[in-house]
This record gives C-alpha cells, structure tokens and sequence, in this order.
C-alpha cells in the first residue's frame, strides 16, 4: 500500500501574496540603484544599467554584486528593503488568508526579499501564522529564484 503525502504549496511573496508591483517594488529598485551609485561610484544611469544587467542575468541583481564587486549581501539587503512605513504601500485581496487557509497540506513561502522585510510584510498582511516555513534569500546562502541551486536546497530541507 502506498502513503499519500500531502500537497506541499510553495509561494513566493513578492507580486504573489500582495501585490507589490505600483509602490513597493518602485521603491525597492530605487534603493538598488542609489546603493550601487554610492558603492560603486557610478552615475544613475550606469548604476541603472548594472542593476538591470544582474537582475536578467542572474535573477537578482544581489547575486550579481556579490560575484563581481564582493558587496556585503547583509548591508545590501538592509539598505534596500529599508521603508518608513511599510504598512501604507501593502496591497493583499481581503479573501487571500480565508484561501490559504483551505490549501491542504503545508505552505511554505521562498522569497527573493531579506527575512526581517518577508517577515513584517507577512505580519502586516495577517498571514504570518498560515506558514509552515519561511525561506528568504539568507535561507539558502543567497542563491536566489530562479537558480536551481536554491530550490534544490529548499526542497532537500523539507524533504519533499
């Protein structure tokens, strides 16, 4: 007789669970390009073109920085997903929790933000509770969506 394992339901967050596209993600880029403006002493539209470059090579332009100029992935993280009120640019569907709630199975979220913003956005949506497990871009020793690498990692630890 064969076991049936329940549904394991991975999401991410960004653009998945609320919808981050009109204010958050504006913001978030506009961070990116003053870091790397001031890291490494580039000009907007330079900085621009590089965070762009790493974003569709790599899938994220952290990734990118890391490998060719040894930027602290920590204080990059820190210094981009910094907002003063977080709260107010949140977009969610009122009936999203009551949906995820009839999910069976476990829920799992695999994020591309920094743990402490994927944690407040989840706390300020009232979804914080409806996890199994949360994996951010620090889970995996910053090997971002859609590397393989790090689904592979998630995957393995939690045995699915």
């Amino acid at each position: 007789m064969r076991s049936r394992r329940s549904p394991v339901w991975v999401f991410d967050l960004d653009d998945t669970l609320h919808h981050a596209s009109p204010h958050i993600f504006p913001h978030i880029n506009r961070a990116m390009t003053a870091y790397i403006e001031r890291h490494l002493a580039l000009d907007h539209a330079q900085a621009t073109a590089l965070r762009q470059h790493y974003w569709h090579r790599y899938g994220a332009t952290l990734l990118g920085l890391i490998r060719h100029h040894g930027v602290d992935p920590h204080h990059f993280l820190e210094q981009t997903h910094d907002f003063d009120d977080l709260g107010s640019l949140i977009i969610t569907a009122p009936a999203l929790a009551h949906t995820l709630k009839m999910l069976p199975g476990r829920r799992i979220i695999f994020s591309n933000a920094p743990r402490r913003y994927t944690q407040e956005v989840l706390c300020l949506t009232g979804l914080w509770t409806l996890f199994d497990a949360v994996y951010t871009v620090e889970s995996f020793s910053f090997q971002p969506k859609p590397l393989r690498t790090g689904f592979l990692k998630l995957l393995k630890k939690e045995r699915v």
